[in-house]
């Protein structure tokens, strides 16, 4: 019987060794994300887009702009070496860090901070969970909420109607 369990425990932990091998994967270097489709880290040696409905798994990180589809998700960060465009109702759990321009689509949900190289415009309904750095001007849709504070490069902040901030600094 004591072989028998020595046996089963050192299958047991074989097995839990290739599984976490397994998932510790490399990201992938893809440009293109089909609508509806899956997949883990991306760090893309190019532009990157995930069309609509899709999910990414980890982390975005792009050497051009990044573009998510309407009901695209990141259960990670997202990092743009050009601009960032979210579709209607995107969702990402972690921070957006981009370089040049973002525009979010109407009800998009952030997570994290979002740090923008050149101007900012939030759609309708959009929620931010924390800082907003904008290096130009921000502009907040009507009823979007910042729950942390909101710094502009230019100084320029619009709200729209029932917009929301934190603070300004």
């Amino acid at each position: 019987m004591h072989k028998l369990a020595t046996g089963f425990l050192a299958a047991l932990m074989f097995t839990a060794l290739s599984v976490a091998s397994v998932s510790a994967q490399a990201p992938a270097d893809v440009a293109t994300l089909a609508a509806g489709g899956t997949i883990g880290d991306v760090s893309s040696t190019a532009a990157f887009t995930a069309g609509a409905g899709s999910t990414v798994n980890g982390y975005v990180v792009a050497a051009d702009a990044v573009t998510l589809g309407a009901n695209a998700s990141v259960t990670g960060n997202v990092s743009a070496g050009a601009a960032f465009t979210s579709g209607d109702s995107m969702k990402v759990k972690g921070s957006v860090s981009t370089k040049a321009a973002f525009t979010s689509g109407a009800n998009s949900a952030i997570d994290g901070n979002v740090t923008v190289g050149a101007n900012f415009t939030s759609g309708a309904n959009s929620s931010i969970s924390g800082n907003v750095y904008v290096d130009g001007d921000v502009t907040l849709g009507a009823g979007s909420k910042i729950l942390g504070s909101v710094h502009s490069g230019s100084g320029v902040i619009t709200f729209g109607a029932g917009a929301t901030v934190g603070s300004v600094k």
